[in-house]
């Protein structure tokens, strides 16, 4: 998961949802347990990592989370999920996706507001519509991988070496590899993860891992693990286009996985780019619901 880049191609994303009748097989248990407990993470961590920006803001709904890092790229600033109480009044609804517009404006950033299956009201994607937000052409593909069975996924180049980050020199060249491989505007989040240094060197809630291609060479691939809801995520996936295809990616997903597993997590979650989509599915990644985006036109 790059995080929020996302597949612009809603029809090969759809034709690959894993059927509902295979989730007991291969997670042991019900589709709605797994998407429920995946949505749950993922809004939690997607929530967290929009707040911890120096200029972050956050506003806390009755149904909505919106978080902004102040950084003027769309998924850094987010509205999650829409989980108004059953009964709640048309009037009070009306009034937070206004609380929330006005929110962002005086943050003066592009928001992306993501709604899940288990929105509520289910007309919330009709409501933000009369508000202004239109529905972008892709939706954000949520993917689970079971931990509990032996590892079957392709093994990465021996020369390749991951680590996990353990200096602000780590921290420095991690943010430039995001930086350039997520083509942010010139000047922007130059200092992102130092700017959260603590979460990020501590392990706590978040471990994030670099790669090279070879003795010394710099890193030029990275990719995190953050908890939430008990549940492990994969987060901020990214290689310099240069060193592409190489398996550097493989890597770092590798030891991402290989330490879950070790932990005794029984299965991981990640959200899904278009270019990142195949290479989960090889490490047995199964496709359980998209997520709706929104934004601002």
């Amino acid at each position: 998961m790059r995080g929020y880049i996302v597949n612009p191609h809603q029809a090969y994303c759809t034709q690959r949802r894993m059927p509902r009748a295979m989730a007991q097989a291969r997670f042991r248990r019900n589709w709605e347990t797994i998407a429920r407990l995946a949505n749950r993470h993922t809004l939690s961590v997607q929530s967290w990592l929009s707040s911890r920006s120096p200029q972050a803001a956050r506003l806390d709904g009755i149904g909505v989370t919106a978080t902004s890092t102040g950084l003027p790229v769309p998924f850094l600033n987010l509205a999650l999920g829409s989980q108004f109480p059953p009964g709640t009044q048309e009037r009070v609804i009306e009034e937070e996706v206004q609380a929330v517009k006005a929110f962002f404006a005086r943050r003066g950033v592009p928001f992306m507001w993501l709604l899940s299956p288990f929105a509520s009201p289910p007309n919330m994607g009709k409501r933000l519509k009369e508000h202004g937000l239109s529905q972008a052409q892709y939706r954000l593909p949520l993917m689970v991988a079971p931990l509990n069975s032996p590892p079957t996924y392709p093994a990465p180049p021996s020369q390749v070496y991951s680590w996990q980050a353990q200096s602000r020199a780590d921290l420095q060249a991690a943010s430039t590899i995001r930086r350039i491989a997520f083509r942010f505007k010139p000047g922007t989040a130059l200092t992102y993860f130092e700017d959260m240094a603590e979460d990020w060197l501590l392990g706590d809630p978040a471990r994030l891992f670099l790669a090279h291609a070879e003795e010394g060479a710099p890193p030029a691939a990275i990719g995190a693990c953050i908890m939430a809801a008990g549940v492990p995520g994969i987060y901020v996936m990214a290689t310099l286009p240069a060193w592409g295809r190489r398996g550097l990616g493989k890597a770092v997903l590798a030891r991402i996985l290989s330490e879950a597993k070790e932990e005794g997590h029984a299965l991981i979650v990640l959200t899904a780019s278009a270019q990142g989509y195949p290479l989960y599915r090889k490490f047995g990644f199964e496709h359980i619901f998209e997520y709706e985006v929104y934004r601002m036109p």
